[in-house]
């Protein structure tokens, strides 16, 4: 981080309440600050974030100090004073009205005063996978600073600008959408060069009420979008056409009426052969992974990088193309010692991303090593916070999975028994259904249920805790 006392002063209206404006807060290197009194670093300043549950960092000031803190941000006065201006007097200290919302002005500020071409990111499905895309992209130009893991927050955004360097030309965000207004306020921290909204769909429903709520709170991404900023958004999302958006905006996707789409497509077992058109011409790739996800957030990919001025040649594109990385925990192959392969999804389950896996699992002609597949099994669990009609979009699922091309369904949970039920009353007879109440009671008879030469996929929220399942022995 590369902002002075004076200068997180000036970005938050606070008051300093010890130590030179002109030090650094958090020293000379980035990263110079930590939220976590157990984790912090010699020389880190600690800010005390008061948590929605009720956690208060101002609890933990002491904790801090002990443990090197170099400085201290806070917004509870009279705890500042009972816990470090008797005993630590000389050590920097910064009052503001809300330590969150510092955190975000800060950012903001240190966004203005390094100054790199700024790409946000937000949508219900594709965010991550987009994000490391664009990020791999651009590596070939230099250090690219973008969201680390679920650093999507109203916390974890500005902690990553705050790992910022003169190096970085470009910082890729990622903004999560928990409820209206979020990415509004994340855009007003980012203020992107680029706003990019990947597809839109059913997702967090229980916070937005409906689809045209969650919409909504996703087009927020534009709100601090400069004035010449450009919008990259998904032709295929039934809310990209009338926008009433005045600035410029590319769209991308498999139709040739989009600004980024494919000319000609090949699907090989694990990998995408196109031709991609763009405003600057059109060229051959190689595309990493063999579902419709994985092309279209290549594409998105492509039309973002093609904004930043002095960016990449179409032959530098293909090429990086081809080294896409994967993302742990989402569409990851797993080969295990018994000859089973796995395509483990355990990150997060939404009607979009769950049709795009069980249509990837049903499409497979063979194992990764080129084996026979023996049979395509689906263990799939709940999908969580789809609102009033969850049970609905459970049995769509099973209707899905009874036209596809899987020969056993294993679901876990109380909203996964629906699809279940909806395969039983669609094709009884065509998928073998077994359902269990709980991830541990699964993982237990896996061992009994699977063999070599199955092809398995494993997709459920994150809150079902699938990777339990990859810990026993089958």
């Amino acid at each position: 981080m590369k902002l002075t006392l004076g200068e997180w002063r000036d970005a938050t209206n606070g008051e300093i309440l010890a130590g030179d404006p002109g030090i650094f807060v958090g020293g000379d290197g980035p990263g110079g600050l930590s939220i976590d009194s157990r984790a912090i670093e010699k020389g880190q300043w600690f800010i005390a974030l008061i948590g929605v549950t009720g956690t208060d960092g101002h609890d933990y000031l002491k904790d801090a100090i002990a443990a090197g803190a170099g400085g201290v941000i806070v917004s509870d006065l009279k705890a500042y004073e009972s816990t470090v201006q008797a005993d630590y007097p000389n050590l920097p200290a910064l009052l503001v009205d809300g330590t969150t919302l510092a955190l975000g002005d800060a950012a903001r500020s240190l966004l203005d005063k390094f100054s790199p071409f700024v790409i946000a990111i937000t949508g219900t499905v594709g965010k991550t996978g987009v994000k490391e895309n664009i990020a791999h992209l651009l590596r070939i130009r230099g250090p690219v600073l973008k969201t680390r893991e679920n650093w999507n927050t109203e916390i974890g955004l500005p902690l990553t600008v705050f790992e910022i360097t003169p190096e970085h030309k470009v910082a890729v965000l990622e903004c999560a959408a928990r409820g209206p207004g979020q990415v509004h306020y994340l855009s007003m921290i980012a203020r992107p060069d680029v706003a990019v909204i990947t597809h839109i769909g059913p997702g967090h429903l229980s916070e937005f009420g409906d689809l045209e709520g969650v919409a909504k709170a996703k087009w927020e991404i534009v709100d601090g979008l400069k004035d010449d900023g450009v919008i990259i958004a998904d032709m295929e999302s039934i809310y990209t056409g009338d926008t009433g958006i005045s600035q410029n905006m590319i769209t991308f996707g498999l139709s040739d009426k989009c600004t980024v789409h494919p000319l000609e497509i090949k699907i090989l077992n694990d990998s995408t052969l196109s031709v991609i058109a763009t405003p600057h011409g059109s060229f051959n790739t190689e595309i990493p992974g063999s579902s419709r996800a994985d092309l279209l957030n290549a594409l998105a990919a492509v039309a973002c990088v093609q904004q930043i001025p002095g960016s990449l040649t179409l032959d530098e594109i293909a090429s990086a193309l081809k080294s896409l990385p994967s993302t742990p925990g989402r569409l990851e192959k797993i080969i295990r010692a018994s000859g089973i392969e796995v395509i483990f999804d355990g990150y997060n389950s939404n009607p979009i991303s769950l049709a795009n896996a069980l249509e990837l699992l049903a499409r497979r002609k063979t194992l990764a090593g080129g084996g026979e597949i023996c049979r395509r099994v689906a263990i799939l669990g709940d999908m969580l916070e789809l609102g009033e009609e969850e049970g609905k979009y459970h049995l769509d699922a099973g209707t899905h999975v009874a036209n596809l091309n899987i020969d056993v369904l294993l679901t876990v949970g109380n909203l996964a028994k629906y699809i279940g039920e909806a395969v039983d009353a669609e094709k009884p007879d065509k998928i073998a259904c077994i359902h269990y109440g709980s991830t541990d009671e699964c993982a237990r008879d896996l061992g009994a249920r699977l063999m070599p030469g199955d092809l398995v996929l494993i997709k459920a929220s994150r809150s079902l805790e699938f990777e339990k399942l990859l810990d026993t022995d089958w």
